[in-house]
């Protein structure tokens, strides 16, 4: 028994002296591990900081600065993530910018304290980063839209546009940018209301001349042709025969005169006398007197026009009855009521009224000249695409109709606008302003120009301007803007294109409801611009919930879409969108 109790301690000291010995491994392994994930969490860490500061240097080897100052770019950005992190020790970073594969290549020595790994003798635990990015200078198509209808004049929105709007052209066309980044980088821009100024390409876009004359045969009927004779028509007054069951001008006449009549239209008839506002003493007649002599004879005294020779009610001629024959009519006019005051017009005329056996249909040509380069959306088969303007793909624009008026003075008058929204005020075709388009350009004076030379006024045809933002950059498009300005093909390697759309209203005006409201029409566009790769930026400058829904749906994700409320959070949203298009010019 004694010798069982002595085997036992020994055998208890044993263990106690294997315990002892193996705790130092077991702490050691345990330590490893803890230490090892500490140190490859630091290390995605400073992966993360050195991937973004080799892009970084790749946007400051953009605008220009040598070799040391990219450099020390590298440095001061890693500085600045890193440092702060404790137990982090770290060389400064070794930088190579190759001058003949436009690289910028990083590599960073760091060594992360341990914590359990100490009690072998391991203070630290060594890693190495690398990094790098490419600085070379793709191509790059951008287009802007400016919304400048009247809601842009509020709380200095315009003015706070103009200012971001700059901005923007400063990040993406840096003042002492190398040369091949201003070679490949160009900017476009447009702006809206009910409608875009198409400018010099409006023929191109609409079909028509910017100047443009319609025509319209205003249909006058006259009775015996080959006798009706209007004879010498006078410059001072417009002497007319009249319907007066209808009120309808027969014809204007003058001295010497031979109408034509069917014997029905004997009994209801009347001469009126209006003034013309060319004539010399428009303004200065009050009343008039007439005189008929003839086979039939009448006196009128007449204040008031038109001054009727059987009287009216305010232009509603009453019945006369003439017969055919010779006759001759004096007027005499007056410049105040009653005949009186100064007589400032008097004069016979003769005519005579002859039996017509025949109605006729007669003509007159009217003609209209409008100037207009002004054009709303596109109709038909094409209008959600990117085809270049052709037969079936033009772009509506302001017409000319005239409307028919047997009582005008000129037989009808000219109405202009769309005839689809005809007689609607929102569709005249005067809202247009006098800015036009820039196509694209790296001409940075030309973009601030046009930037600074905005006005606003007029409703929000919001689809218009998505349209031709995309119009801009679109491939097919060369046909209208050519040379230098003639869009990238969608397929050129290394190239980018992206838009840049804004408003702060919503979009309430098209011309072809029957296609979709312009909301519609704007989220159709997108559908398919997204189809061709291109990148969609959207601010909603303190749109309503249906401006920034639109905007929403069309930006190209989440982090492309911008709802600025202040002039400060504008300049940041398109700060952030042109240093986003810049990015796309490096790869890492």
């Amino acid at each position: 028994m004694k010798l069982l109790n002595t085997l036992n301690r020994d055998i208890g000291g044993q263990v106690a002296i294997l315990f002892a010995l193996s705790i130092i491994p077991i702490v050691a392994v345990a330590g490893f591990a803890i230490d090892f994930q500490q140190t490859v969490k630091r290390k995605a860490k400073v992966q993360l900081v050195m991937d973004s500061a080799v892009l970084a240097a790749a946007r400051v080897k953009q605008t220009g600065a040598n070799d040391t100052q990219v450099k020390l770019a590298v440095q001061q950005f890693l500085s600045a993530q890193i440092d702060s992190l404790g137990g982090l020790n770290c060389d400064p970073a070794v930088v190579n910018v190759a001058s003949n594969s436009e690289e910028i290549d990083a590599t960073i020595l760091c060594e992360q304290d341990t914590a359990l790994m100490q009690v072998i003798g391991r203070d630290d635990m060594p890693f190495r980063v690398t990094s790098g990015s490419d600085y070379g200078i793709d191509k790059v198509d951008v287009a802007f839209m400016f919304d400048i209808s009247g809601s842009m004049n509020s709380s200095s929105r315009l003015t706070n546009l103009k200012a971001a709007a700059n901005e923007a052209i400063d990040v993406l066309l840096p003042q002492n940018a190398p040369p091949d980044l201003i070679e490949n980088t160009r900017l476009s821009m447009m702006s809206y209301n009910a409608m875009v100024n198409a400018g010099d390409h409006f023929p191109a876009v609409a079909g028509v001349p910017a100047t443009r004359t319609y025509t319209h045969d205003l249909v006058t009927e006259t009775l015996g042709s080959g006798d009706t004779d209007v004879g010498n028509l006078n410059s001072r007054i417009d002497l007319g025969l009249y319907d007066s069951d209808s009120n309808e001008l027969i014809t204007y006449f003058g001295d010497e005169a031979v109408i034509a009549l069917t014997e029905d239209q004997l009994e209801n008839l009347n001469i009126g006398v209006t003034i013309p506002y060319t004539s010399n003493i428009y303004g200065d007649v009050e009343s008039a007197q007439l005189r008929l002599r003839g086979d039939d004879r009448h006196d009128q005294t007449e204040n008031g026009e038109p001054y009727a020779l059987f009287g009216d009610n305010n232009g509603n001629y009453y019945d006369g009855e003439l017969e055919f024959g010779e006759y001759r009519i004096r007027v005499r006019l007056y410049e105040n009521n009653n005949l009186g005051g100064d007589r400032v017009f008097s004069r016979w005329f003769d005519f005579d009224l002859v039996e017509s056996t025949e109605t006729v249909t007669t003509t007159e040509t009217k003609e209209y000249t409008l100037t207009s380069t002004c054009v709303r959306e596109r109709h038909g088969d094409q209008k959600y695409t990117d085809a270049a303007p052709g037969p079936g793909a033009k772009l509506a624009h302001k017409t000319a109709a005239i409307g028919e008026e047997a009582d005008h003075s000129n037989g009808g008058y000219w109405e202009t606008g769309h005839p689809n929204r005809d007689g609607h005020s929102r569709y005249t075709g005067d809202e247009c302003r006098n800015h036009g388009v820039v196509e694209l350009t790296n001409n940075r004076d030309t973009l601030r120009n046009y930037v600074n030379s905005l006005t606003a006024g007029g409703y929000t045809a919001g689809h218009l301007g998505v349209a031709w933002t995309w119009y801009l950059v679109a491939e097919d498009w060369e046909t209208v803007f050519d040379g230098d300005a003639a869009p990238l093909a969608y397929t050129t390697p290394d190239s980018a294109k992206a838009v840049i759309l804004m408003t702060d209203g919503a979009f309430n005006t098209e011309v072809f409801p029957e296609q979709g409201n312009s909301f519609a029409q704007a989220r159709a566009l997108c559908d398919n611009m997204k189809l061709k790769d291109v990148q969609i930026y959207s601010v909603a400058l303190n749109a309503p919930t249906s401006g920034q829904q639109v905007l929403s749906y069309c930006a190209t994700g989440p982090e492309y879409y911008f709802e600025p409320e202040t002039a400060s959070e504008l300049t940041n949203a398109y700060r952030q969108i042109a240093t986003s298009i810049a990015d796309l010019r490096i790869s890492k």
